[in-house]
Order: C-alpha cells, then sequence, then structure tokens
C-alpha cells in the first residue's frame, strides 16, 4: 500500500498547488472538473489498483490548453463539439485516441460484427481503467458530445455500438481484465469476449454460463439477458452476475449489487444501455461442465418433421435440465445443435425424434465430449464482413404455428429480391424450468412468463447497397408474420429478447408495466438530468418510449 499512499500524498500536495492558481470562469472548468473526477475516483477500492495517478499530471500539465479546446457553448455545431472532445482526450489519453488522420481509424471503424455499424465517428477512445472511462465520459459531458459505447461489437443494429462523425465512440476492449476470487467468482472487465472467458476458466476447473459465440463481448450479452446454452441449468446469462462496477453519468463509480444498490443491481439487469457504463463484473462460476454436443445438417424440404422433432426435444426439456438445442433455419439446410451437459454413454434418448429423420444429411460438428469452451470454439462460425440486421419474438411451443412461420418464410424467399441477402431465422428454447431457475437466482428486469417458450431470431445478411431496402422489408415481413401468426392463434408471448432485437422494436416496452415503470424510476434516480438518454446515439433507451 505505500506506493498508494505517496500518491495520495502527491495529490494532496497538488490540490494544494491548484488552490493558489487563480480561478477560470465557470465556463471553461472542464481541468478542474476532471481533476476532481479522477481523485474521486482514485478512492474506489478496484480502480485504486489501476494506472490512474498519471492522468492528474497530464491534466495540471495542460490545464490551460484543455480549457481552451473545451469551451463550447450552445451555438457550437454538434461535428465542433466532437473535435473539441476528441482533442481533449487526445491530451489526456495520449495513443489511444484515433480520428480520421490516424492509421489505426479503419480497423477502428471496421470492428463491428456487422457493416452496418461501420460508421466514421470523429473519434474512437480506448479507455484502459474505470477511472478513464470515467474522464472520457466527463469529457463527453462538458463539450455535450453525442456517444456511443462499443465493447464486442456484435449488435447489428446500426448506432448501437456505433456512430457517426457527430460523436465520439469509447471502445473499451483495453478493459479486457480476468481474476479468480478464492470463492470462484470471476472478475470480468467489459472488453473480454465469452471465448476469452471459457478459455481463461477451463483451466482452472470452472465454467460461466455465457454467449454461444466465440466473439460475443459480455455487456451487452448481459445487459440484455444473455441465451446460453443450457438456461435450463441456471437461467440466463444474467442471472450468474453477482456485482455490477458502473460508471454513472456523473462519473462517479459504484457497485450494484444485492446488498449495494439493489435498484439499480434490478434494472442492468436486463435494462440496457441506460443507467451507466458497467466497467467490471463480478460473476458466478461453476464446476466444468462436461458437454457431449453435435451440429446436425438436415435437407431443409423435411422441414415439417424436422420442426416436429424440435417441439419433442422442447416438450422433454421440462423433465431433463441438461438438454440443449437450438434449430439454424437457411434456405439450403437445416442445422440442428444438440447439446447435452453431461458425457453420456448413449445418446439422449430425447434426441431420438433427429435421430429418427429420413433428411439427415450429415454432421457439421460430429457427436463429441468437451466442454463449454471446446463447444464455443467448434461452433465460432459467422464473423464474416456482411450487412446484418436481427429481429426478436417469442411465442409458445406449438408444432402448428412453426409449420406456418416457416411456409411464410419459403413464401418470402420467393418474393424477396435481394440477391445478395440470406434469410434465416433460429429457433432458441426456454423451457418453464429456465424461467424458474431465473427467478431462483434473483429478480431481473425481464418479466419473463413461466411457460415453456421459443425465442424466434430472425436474421438477414447482406453484401451489397443494392439490397438494402428489400433486406430490411424481408425480415421485418419476417419478424413481423411470426407476431401476427402467434398473435392469431393465441401463442404469442409478449417479450422481445433484447440481444437479437432490432432498432424497430420497442424492447422495454415488453417487459410488462411494472417492470417498465422500475426501470423508469431508476434512470431517474441515478442519471436525473437524462444524460444517457440525450447524449447516447442509439440503442434501446428509454427515451425511445
Amino acid at each position: 500500500m505505500a506506493p498508494i499512499k505517496s500518491c495520495f500524498h502527491y495529490l494532496s500536495a497538488l490540490t494544494l498547488l491548484l488552490a493558489f492558481i487563480p480561478r477560470i470562469s465557470t465556463a471553461i472548468i472542464l481541468s478542474r472538473d476532471l481533476k476532481a473526477t479522477i481523485h474521486n475516483a482514485l478512492e474506489h477500492e478496484y480502480t485504486m489498483r489501476t494506472p490512474g495517478y498519471g492522468l492528474q499530471v497530464k491534466i495540471a500539465e495542460s490545464s490551460a490548453l484543455i480549457d481552451s479546446i473545451a469551451a463550447v457553448d450552445d451555438a457550437t455545431p454538434v461535428s465542433k463539439r466532437a473535435t473539441a472532445a476528441c482533442r481533449v482526450a487526445e491530451i489526456i489519453f495520449p495513443g489511444r485516441v484515433f480520428a480520421a488522420n490516424s492509421s489505426e481509424y479503419q480497423a477502428e471503424q471496421e470492428y463491428n460484427w456487422s457493416q452496418t455499424c461501420w460508421l466514421p465517428a470523429a473519434c474512437f477512445i480506448r479507455p484502459q481503467s474505470a477511472v478513464d472511462v470515467a474522464a472520457a465520459l466527463k469529457i463527453i459531458r462538458h463539450t455535450g458530445t453525442k456517444f456511443a459505447v462499443r465493447t464486442g461489437g456484435h449488435n447489428p443494429n446500426s448506432g448501437f455500438g456505433s456512430i457517426d462523425g457527430s460523436g465520439v465512440l469509447l471502445d473499451l476492449r483495453d478493459l479486457d481484465f480476468l481474476s479468480l476470487d478464492d470463492d470462484a467468482t470471476l472478475q470480468a472487465g467489459p472488453g473480454n469476449t465469452w471465448g476469452k472467458v471459457y478459455d481463461f476458466l477451463d483451466p482452472h476447473g470452472r465454467s460461466a454460463i455465457g454467449g454461444r459465440h466465440y466473439t460475443v463481448g459480455l455487456p451487452g450479452f448481459l445487459l440484455g439477458g444473455g441465451m446460453t446454452f443450457f438456461p435450463n441449468l441456471y437461467g440466463l446469462g444474467i442471472d450468474s452476475v453477482k456485482n455490477f462496477e458502473v460508471v454513472l453519468s456523473d462519473s462517479r463509480i459504484v457497485n450494484a449489487n444485492a446488498d449495494e444498490n439493489p435498484d439499480l443491481f434490478q434494472a442492468l439487469k436486463g435494462g440496457g444501455p441506460n443507467f451507466g457504463i458497467v466497467t467490471r463484473f463480478d460473476i458466478e462460476t461453476h464446476p466444468l461442465h462436461n458437454v457431449q454436443y453435435s451440429l446436425n445438417l438436415y435437407d431443409p424440404s423435411d422441414y415439417k418433421a424436422i420442426l416436429e422433432a424440435t417441439t419433442q426435444v422442447q416438450h422433454a426439456m421440462e423433465s431433463d435440465s441438461k438438454i440443449g438445442l437450438f434449430l439454424n433455419v437457411n434456405p439450403t439446410v437445416i442445422i440442428a445443435g444438440l447439446l447435452y451437459a453431461d458425457w453420456p454413454a448413449e445418446p439422449p434418448k430425447a434426441f431420438t425424434p433427429f435421430a429418427n429423420l429420413k433428411s439427415f444429411w450429415g454432421h457439421f460438428i460430429p457427436p463429441m465430449n468437451g466442454t463449454i469452451a471446446s463447444l464455443t470454439s467448434s461452433i465460432n462460425i459467422g464473423d464474416y464482413p456482411a450487412k446484418r440486421e436481427p429481429y426478436a419474438v417469442s411465442t409458445e411451443v406449438d408444432h402448428g404455428l412453426y409449420v406456418q412461420v416457416h411456409e411464410k418464410y419459403l413464401g418470402l424467399l420467393k418474393t424477396a429480391n435481394m440477391p445478395s441477402a440470406n434469410l434465416s431465422y433460429t429457433i432458441q428454447p426456454v423451457s418453464r424450468g429456465a424461467v424458474e431457475a431465473s427467478k431462483e437466482r434473483g429478480s431481473s428486469s425481464l418479466g419473463l412468463k413461466p411457460v415453456s417458450q421459443t425465442w424466434w431470431a430472425p436474421l438477414v445478411e447482406w453484401f451489397d447497397d443494392s439490397d438494402d431496402e428489400a433486406a430490411h422489408k424481408a425480415l421485418n415481413s419476417l419478424g413481423t408474420g411470426v407476431q401476427c401468426l402467434a398473435e392469431d392463434g393465441g401463442k404469442l408471448i409478449e417479450y422481445q429478447f433484447m440481444n437479437d432485437a432490432s432498432y424497430t422494436q420497442t424492447v422495454l416496452e415488453s417487459y410488462g408495466e411494472e417492470n417498465l415503470k422500475r426501470l423508469k424510476a431508476v434512470q431517474q434516480k441515478f442519471d436525473p438530468e437524462s444524460f444517457f438518454q440525450k447524449f447516447q446515439g442509439d440503442g434501446f433507451l428509454l427515451r425511445k418510449l
């Protein structure tokens, strides 16, 4: 602790020195505001272990320049506000701010999974600690700059984890620390992907309840709920989070858990980017899971029998929580992921309906025993450059509805004129047991209905700009088609899964009136000036309701 104590002695001396410097006008006090922000942040238990002290020195050395650059007013255009924010950030984060004249700019712009998010931000800022995030947020707030936050960059909605030249992008990739406490709680920075998490935990004999794709980041996945391989066992990804470290709109760093700020804790569990920027997740881990899995390929012309097999496995899930399943439907092939959270000597009987199908073409991944890490690595496909747009619908389990949806899908394939596009959908089962497991692990904001259900994930991927309009139309026709067919049959569930939802959907409303009321109350309590609503570029924000 000696180095930390000496740093605080230095800061105290610096504070005394600054007291004798004439005060600048209140319109240009960003440097003072930054010093106070960083000083307060350094007192936070976790951030005292991070390299934040050098920021104080940089700000003290360049106060006049910072305040001169940041002197904006209500008449300053948004582009100049963004430029001012970038220039100040370059002073206090040298080598970690990438504007259009930087050789790293293109790589930053093209980092997102979907080309719909390859937007030309005024600059990309790469914080390395919670203190850095607090300081960057203070710059953004002072200059009145639009901003976006990116971690894994996997959300394909334009403006979600991306922003154009009217704002700056905070890229949290460098907050990629990982550690395991004595009680097997994982402390993970938001810059990690689930692949990194699984690879880190495997040698420790532990596993986390996380994403199914190697390159998906933690924050978007967890703040949206998080569909896992085996939701029947432990619920959703968000249900394993024990604590969030959060930078609030005023740059304070707080913890949110069952004992400290419990209302914020519940709101973050599914409430998206409305309340702050998460700079650390404390996640419960479990003993390493043995997993048996295969990915099977089927002739799509046999869709009625394949969908019947799917519903039979979903019914079996209600009595066997170790079953996992997803069905990915494409124009030329149907892929079934058959998963089991154990290493049985014989394939589980629940998968017999798939074994009996005459339309089986072969294995994309043959049956094998492994772990969550090896499973995630095995199915790490689909990271090619393309434009993408998603949709989310929830329904009850019903074979007749499934067939209707697929025939709607086939009709769209015949009529849609989009040569470079691929329209697909995925069936993601959620059993009643999964909802109960979620509730047992604490309250969330999602308002899940305790019934066996399917979370549909239509997706369109395309390459040519000329197909933009047709792709969007086809995707929305499929998504709204699922909704209408389910509603007509009395099978629609209002809940929309944020991680798979379209920017056209009002996800937070689907959580139910009481949950929405709580989310709004928490937002007003922790962000009373609605900073995240006014200045965040886009996202599933309360302001859009």
